[in-house]
């Protein structure tokens, strides 16, 4: 039931803040504000050509280091 209560809570806020923001004639400006935190990821892949890396980070460095048929992945957090 608070799960309930919570979930509609949420949806009539949501409401109101939306129909305010559709009331505004076109000559009324209003700004809506958004604040979110997206966590950062990074994705280390190997392959038979070397590691891919995917990330929406930008504080690390990555080297790699290759020897006979070993390679070596490393990784700093800056």
């Amino acid at each position: 039931m608070k799960k309930f209560a919570k979930s509609l809570l949420a949806t009539v806020l949501v409401a109101l803040a939306a129909s305010s923001l559709f009331a505004a004639t076109a000559t009324d400006t209003a700004v809506l504000r958004l604040h979110a935190y997206i966590p950062e990821k990074t994705t280390f892949i190997a392959t038979d050509y070397g590691f891919e890396v995917a990330s929406n980070a930008y504080n690390f460095t990555y080297s790699v280091q290759e020897q006979d048929n070993n390679k070596t992945l490393f990784v700093v957090a800056n």
